[in-house]
């Protein structure tokens, strides 16, 4: 009997220590999402199209990955940039990458990430040590989407588990929605935003396991 009530206790405690959306924050609606530049940025011709899961920070690994590609069919195989469209779909615990500078400030996201079990070698606390990466990709023709739920849960976890912020989740998660990296894509979920790639004939990367 004191096993079982050892186990229910251990249970209940690893179910508290985990941040969950709040069952009073706002449902996210339709007018939240540009579904129209969704639909136009994974119906761009390419030759060649990738979607990477960026599910960690990883300390930007997917970033390379998507340079790799790029490059490999634009100079090694000689098609010329544009041959591939790589996309980034952030959720996750990796969705900060998809943050701009003043909420990585704001919110101590770097050190953040690593409480959260992430790897990241920089200690910058000033700004998203990836922007100029994800900048650079933009301009090979690099789509990037962010997922909202996943946004949802790191708002959650600042004001509830880190203490990070004084202010409800519903109003974190609202100023990270506004401060996206620029060019990212709000999505509702990054689980979908992975399929609809796949329906518009992405391949598949998992891009930070």
């Amino acid at each position: 009997m004191s096993s079982r009530r050892t186990f229910l206790a251990a249970t209940s405690a690893l179910a508290a220590s985990r941040p969950v959306a709040s069952a009073t924050a706002a449902a996210p609606t339709a007018g939240a999402y540009d579904f129209a530049a969704i639909d136009a940025a994974l119906g761009r011709q390419a030759r060649h199209r990738q979607v990477f899961a960026v599910a960690r920070v990883a300390d930007g690994v997917a970033f390379a990955l998507m340079a790799h590609g790029i490059d490999a069919y634009a100079v090694a195989r000689g098609e010329g940039r544009g041959s591939l469209h790589a996309a980034a779909v952030f959720y996750g615990r990796g969705v900060i990458l998809g943050l701009a500078d003043t909420m990585w400030r704001r919110y101590r996201l770097a050190e953040h990430a690593r409480r959260r079990g992430d790897d990241l070698t920089t200690q910058t606390a000033t700004h998203n040590p990836f922007a100029d990466r994800i900048a650079s990709l933009q301009v090979n023709g690099a789509t990037f989407f962010v997922c909202d739920n996943a946004l949802l849960d790191w708002a959650t976890y600042l004001v509830t588990i880190a203490g990070a912020a004084a202010d409800s989740p519903q109003a974190v998660h609202a100023k990270l929605r506004r401060n996206l990296v620029a060019g990212a894509l709000l999505v509702p979920a990054g689980v979908a935003a992975l399929n609809d790639a796949q329906e518009r004939h992405f391949t598949f990367v998992q891009a930070s396991l």
